[in-house]
């Protein structure tokens, strides 16, 4: 059951805003806008299809390890997440220590060469989604000047992990700039098909 902590302002088109503190947890149910602030994220967070999850500069998200966090924005859905060098966003954990969450992950519709020449796959993150499509132009939002720290969780088996940030079938409507991968496990950026590009992408 989706929702969103901290007493929100709610109402018309609108959505949900979260002004300074609060939890993002479940499925967002509505359009939903972070103000500058610290935030918890806990569980995970899944912007759906219709869905725009927008963060504005100097918001930073703190997951919670106990419950296995992460943020996945779903085919269809959109995060606007444009920091700025002085107040870049940052995604981080509770226990500052590498493999703690599942990072943040982009599920697209741009075109990619599956198995036996499929136009889906199924993603390979535990989330099992389906990802992959036919419009190159897909657009699941922006990235920019956003940090994701101690990402990369081990997921099933324990002999595969997450990434700090993973683009299955993103498509080149979607913007990614200036980003950061400190201090995960596994990789800092994994692509996935698609027809996405990146311009200045820091993996550490």
């Amino acid at each position: 059951d989706a929702d969103i902590d901290g007493n929100p302002n709610t109402g018309g088109t609108t959505g949900a805003i979260l002004d300074g503190t609060g939890v993002l947890t479940g499925t967002l149910r509505q359009n939903t806008t972070v103000k500058k602030g610290n935030y918890t994220l806990e569980g995970i967070v899944k912007v759906p299809e219709g869905i725009t999850l927008t963060i504005e500069p100097g918001a930073t998200f703190t997951a919670k390890t106990s419950v296995g966090s992460s943020l996945v924005v779903l085919q269809g859905g959109k995060i606007f997440a444009d920091g700025t060098a002085s107040e870049p966003i940052v995604f981080t954990s509770d226990n500052k220590k590498a493999g703690d969450w599942g990072g943040v992950t982009l599920y697209g519709n741009a075109p990619i060469k599956a198995i036996n020449g499929a136009s889906k796959a199924l993603s390979e993150d535990g989330n099992n989604v389906y990802y992959g499509g036919e419009n190159p132009n897909d657009n699941s939002g922006s990235l920019k000047y956003v940090r994701v720290e101690y990402g990369g969780k081990k997921i099933g088996d324990g002999t595969s992990e997450t990434n700090s940030m993973t683009f299955y079938a993103v498509g080149a409507g979607t913007i990614l700039e200036n980003l950061v991968a400190y201090m995960g496990t596994d990789d800092g950026y994994e692509v996935f098909g698609g027809t996405v590009a990146g311009k200045n992408l820091v993996a550490y």
